[in-house]
């Protein structure tokens, strides 16, 4: 039996028509015109799901990936945020904390949260 986990939410929402075909996107599959699959090739593992209406995309994916996974979903969100006017809600995508208490997710708090696990692994050596 698979064990239960929380489905994390990134809202992103434009100011203009999305169209994903605008964008350098790897590890995106096209299910249907407005549903598309994160996932990764070599594994042939889903990550999570993306969703586009007219002017938002939301991407939905596991509270249980190992970081590099969830570097994949920030990298999608950093580069939909590119060159646009994008509002990002990433309040429903909580990861962590920071050493002193903040609450991190994956766009607020992501640069010193990814500094905080790279200390914090040197320091495991």
């Amino acid at each position: 039996m698979k064990g239960v986990y929380r489905l994390l939410t990134t809202t992103l929402t434009f100011h203009k028509e999305v169209d994903l075909a605008k964008y350098d996107l790897p590890f995106l599959k096209k299910r249907t015109e407005g549903h598309y699959e994160i996932y990764l090739e070599n594994s042939d593992k889903t990550l999570g799901d993306v969703h586009i209406d007219h002017n938002g995309v939301t991407l939905e994916y596991s509270s249980e990936l190992l970081l590099e996974e969830y570097i994949i979903i920030h990298d999608l969100i950093s580069r939909l945020r590119e060159r646009n006017d994008v509002i990002v809600d990433d309040s429903k995508s909580f990861l962590g904390y920071l050493s002193n208490g903040e609450p991190v997710y994956i766009v607020n708090n992501w640069e010193p949260w990814i500094e905080y696990l790279q200390s914090s692994m040197k320091n495991c050596l």
